[in-house]
């Protein structure tokens, strides 16, 4: 019973609840006349409420909506979660982001544990997220300045992209997360086209933004705009390394049925890892050793024009020579400088130097590891 004689919660076995829908009139055993399905909920252990069928003459009004006045129903979400370094404007919030969008729209609420009985609600979304599908392979492209070369080709769903000037460009405006075959890349746009049915080409690319890699992505990678405020999810630090699994579906209803989607996810903490160095130099000796130097990068507050930025991150770095994909060596320092001896690239290197021999310095993050690494060939 639920709420008196005017409303019923049954529980359908698992085979009934796939042959029902609501709207759908049933009997109900040991009940007289006829039982709308009023809603219906396909989780773990299925449930339905029904409301009793009243005999309407015509011309009269109940208050009620005729059978031709249901509304339109949604299906499940489209659900991904995100790991991001800082974000500008958003640099204080390290927590992970969800994407969820859906049509027609309805608030949803995100849900996460290891496993389906341990869910917890972790974020309430209110407004859908634009996402979007590449329709040509985006290829590598430069960092650091505008990429003529590359354009975005991208099927979206939702808000407009829009052409904005340098200025709004470089304050952070016309973002967008690509997922590539080794994490997100953000990239920034210039000018957006319309050139198809809600296809847009996307021109005057800022790549690898925030420490990320202009690596290129394949055709039909992902694509998010991130053209508001992302919504993210609580997560404790202690979940970190823990795979999750993680829910979103309408707001009010249960964690799980046909109307929820589900992914996969570890939290790596990954808005602390630290960027790679930058202006990585390696100098040739007299001795025939190196003389090697770099500068750590900030994070947040890198662009400080008044004073000089703080690194961000452990002074702590780990340096190691490479031969191609094989590790010769491997030191680590605390300042931004070291020296690679000529004995020892004696006893790493004795048939010489090649196009393969390389150094490569990777910065320390409390709370992260390792973050990535600024390479550079070694050239005697």
């Amino acid at each position: 019973m639920a709420g008196g004689k005017d409303r019923l919660v049954v529980t359908p076995g698992p085979l009934q609840a796939l042959a029902l829908e609501p709207g759908d009139t049933v009997t109900v055993e040991g009940r007289s006349g006829g039982w709308r399905i009023m809603r219906l909920d396909r989780d773990e252990t299925p449930s339905a409420v029904l409301e009793p069928v009243s005999a309407v003459r015509v011309g009269e009004d109940h208050g009620r909506p005729a059978s031709g006045e249901a509304s339109r129903t949604s299906g499940a979400p489209f659900l991904r979660m995100m790991e991001l370094p800082p974000l500008i404007g958003a640099e204080g919030d390290g927590r992970p982001i969800v994407v969820v969008a859906n049509d027609p729209w309805r608030p949803m609420r995100v849900f996460a544990g290891v496993d389906a009985t341990a869910l917890t609600v972790r974020a309430d979304v209110a407004r859908p997220a634009t996402v979007g599908v590449l329709v040509e392979a985006l290829g590598a492209g430069v960092r650091h300045r505008w990429d003529t070369v590359n354009t975005l080709r991208v099927r979206i769903e939702g808000r407009a992209p829009e052409s904005r000037s340098d200025a709004a460009v470089f304050a952070g405006g016309n973002a967008v997360a690509i997922e590539t075959a080794a994490g997100w890349e953000l990239v920034q746009f210039r000018s957006a086209t319309l050139v198809g049915e809600g296809v847009w080409r996307l021109t005057g690319l800022l790549r690898g933004q925030q420490g990320t890699e202009a690596m290129g992505a394949a055709r039909g990678a992902v694509v998010v705009v991130l053209d508001q405020a992302p919504a993210r999810v609580d997560s404790d630090r202690a979940e970190r390394g823990l795979p999750l699994i993680w829910r979103a579906g309408a707001a009010g209803g249960p964690a799980g049925g046909s109307g929820v989607s589900e992914v996969g996810f570890t939290i790596t903490g990954l808005y602390e890892r630290p960027w790679s160095p930058a202006h990585l130099r390696a100098r040739a000796r007299v001795d025939g050793g190196f003389d090697l130097g770099w500068i750590a990068r900030a994070r947040i507050d890198g662009d400080n024009w008044e004073g000089e930025a703080l690194a961000s991150g452990s002074p702590r770095f780990r340096i190691r020579v490479l031969d191609g994909a094989g590790e010769k060596r491997a030191f680590e320092v605390g300042t931004d400088a070291a020296t690679y001896t000529a004995a020892d690239r004696a006893v790493d290197f004795p048939a010489g130097l090649d196009g393969w021999s390389r150094i490569a310095v990777a910065q320390w993050g409390d709370g992260y590891g390792w973050g990535r690494e600024a390479s550079v060939v070694l050239t005697a």
